[in-house]
């Protein structure tokens, strides 16, 4: 794909000691290379440049593509976002796995010389919308590139999920929750619970049951046009549904948890040759 970038935005894990360097290396190749180059407030004046800053929500409509210095956790906030703007976002990985990210840090520049000469792919990745319902009224809407899980507390009290799929019923998952997840969240918390691998180009959506209580139940894989619901009996426990691990909100016992494939789409930019299975098991060490 050929689509030169001109103008680009950075934003960074806020807390990782070698940011501030790389980011400084990265302004002077901006400068250089004639790029347009955004950063979030905080981030340009802690390198020394106030005048690239802009207000993060805004960054979307400044520039053709976001930049994430850090790990897959980053990317995944970056995308919830900007998913509804269809912002591509690229990420070079400071973190340990970096499933989602282009490479690492010692090949910055080499990526954003890529990035800006267009040589890239943009995958569009489904995303799950969760909707809470209670009494019957909506109290809470969130994305999630990954996952929306329902986990209870420290408490130890199992929570039951009685599962519908488009009107019938599948499942009670009696045990510590359940994970609901794309096909990009598949190779995640999912994966670590028992579920399959799913490759990201299959439209669909996976139900891992976590730590159930019963030989009975499975995981599920079901079509990305089904709607998901989850009543939830929590008598004597604290549950949270949580998206991509990063954004919770806590459930009450009779909540009713919809989940179903989102408007808005992941746009994930990536280099070619590297397929989805080489990445897996040059990440993973899968098959090995």
């Amino acid at each position: 794909m050929k689509r030169p970038v001109h103008r680009l935005g950075i934003l960074c894990h806020p807390n990782r000691p070698s940011v501030p360097p790389l980011l400084r290396r990265i302004v002077r190749w901006a400068g250089a290379n004639g790029l347009d180059l955004r950063l979030d407030r905080e981030e340009a004046a802690s390198v020394g440049h106030p005048e690239l800053g802009v207000p993060r929500p805004d960054m979307g409509e400044l520039v053709d593509l976001i930049v994430v210095l850090g790990g897959d956790g980053s990317i995944l906030e970056c995308v919830r976002q900007f998913a509804a703007e269809g912002v591509p976002v690229a990420g070079i990985n400071l973190g340990h796995l970096g499933f989602l990210t282009l490479g690492d840090a010692a090949k910055a520049l080499s990526i954003l010389e890529r990035l800006r000469a267009g040589r890239f792919r943009i995958e569009n990745r489904m995303m799950l919308q969760a909707v809470v319902r209670r009494r019957g009224k909506p109290v809470f809407r969130g994305i999630a590139l990954n996952d929306a899980v329902v986990t209870k507390g420290p408490i130890l009290r199992v929570i039951d999920l009685h599962l519908s799929i488009s009107g019938t019923a599948v499942a009670t998952y009696h045990g510590d929750g359940v994970i609901f997840s794309t096909p990009t969240g598949s190779t995640a918390y999912s994966l670590s619970a028992g579920g399959p691998i799913v490759p990201p180009w299959v439209n669909a959506l996976i139900v891992t049951p976590l730590n159930s209580h019963t030989l009975a139940t499975r995981p599920v894989i079901t079509s990305d046009q089904e709607v998901l619901l989850a009543d939830l009996s929590c008598t004597h426990s604290e549950v949270n549904l949580v998206l991509d691990g990063q954004q919770g909100f806590q459930l009450l016992d009779g909540d009713g948890i919809e989940i179903s494939r989102a408007q808005e789409i992941g746009r994930i930019v990536v280099f070619r040759p590297h397929t989805f299975f080489q990445v897996l098991r040059k990440k993973m060490k899968w098959g090995k």
